[in-house]
């Protein structure tokens, strides 16, 4: 598979015993569950995931004659968003329409509830206490820089980031990221510069959490300080986290 807009294309083989064998061309391929192609877009990704989440809603639509609170609550975060976020930090979508049919999948889960159906989404998500995907994956980006942070993964901080090499003089935490320049929007939307922003802008208490579990607790407040966890209308997550906290 070529990646790059200006790449030349080359012809590739392999050694089979005596014997060389040509590669051929891939357009996409999925590793460990997540299909990328050659534009690094993740679209394709992003449709096959909800597929797969849109078919389930249909069979719980069919199964289950009536669905309370809890029960949807239950099935939702057991049989769909786990579809919607496997390995999201590798493929986090950027683009309005690929966002918008993710969050379109839980705009239409959530009115299997007889309940609540004739309401708004927003009102919906607020009677069951579920943030919006775009909430759930800067959520998910911070947890996943803690870990690293941490040692809690075999990936080492400064061969992924760029690390602050100042010890002094600087606000807030002493774990802060430089945002090196980039040309491109899929290298501005990646996810080691991605998560710059919102992970510098942290508490020093919350980046030092003990546990994972107290840094998830700090980040929910406060992340629900700064920015509606509701709002499904655009991925403005990170762009709020920014401007409200200087």
């Amino acid at each position: 598979m070529h990646y790059g807009k200006d790449r030349e294309v080359h012809s590739y083989s392999m050694k089979d015993g005596d014997n060389r064998r040509p590669l051929g061309k891939l357009e996409e391929e999925k590793d460990l569950g997540v299909l990328f192609d050659s534009s690094l877009t993740f679209r394709k990704h992003v449709g096959a995931v909800t597929n797969k989440a849109n078919r389930i809603v249909g069979v719980m639509r069919r199964t289950f004659e009536y669905m309370d609170i809890p029960m949807f609550k239950t099935l939702y975060k057991t049989m769909i968003r786990p579809h919607l976020e496997y390995a999201n930090c590798v493929w986090s979508p950027f683009l309005k329409g690929d966002i918008d049919k993710l969050e379109k999948v839980q705009r239409r889960a959530t009115k299997l509830i007889p309940e609540i159906r004739d309401q708004p989404y927003e009102a919906r998500l607020k009677r069951l206490k579920l943030p919006s995907l775009a909430f759930r994956r800067l959520r998910g980006d911070l947890v996943q820089v803690y870990r690293i942070m941490s040692g809690l993964t075999d990936i080492q901080p400064h061969n992924l980031f760029d690390m602050e090499r100042r010890t002094v003089g600087l606000r807030g935490h002493n774990l802060k990221i430089n945002k090196v320049r980039s040309r491109t929007r899929f290298r501005r939307n990646c996810f080691t510069l991605r998560v710059v922003n919102a992970w510098n802008r942290l508490p020093a208490t919350i980046v030092h959490a003990k546990s994972t579990n107290c840094f998830k607790n700090g980040i929910d407040t406060f992340l629900e300080n700064h920015i509606d966890k509701y709002d499904y209308r655009g991925s403005t997550t990170l762009e709020q986290i920014t401007c409200s906290t200087h």
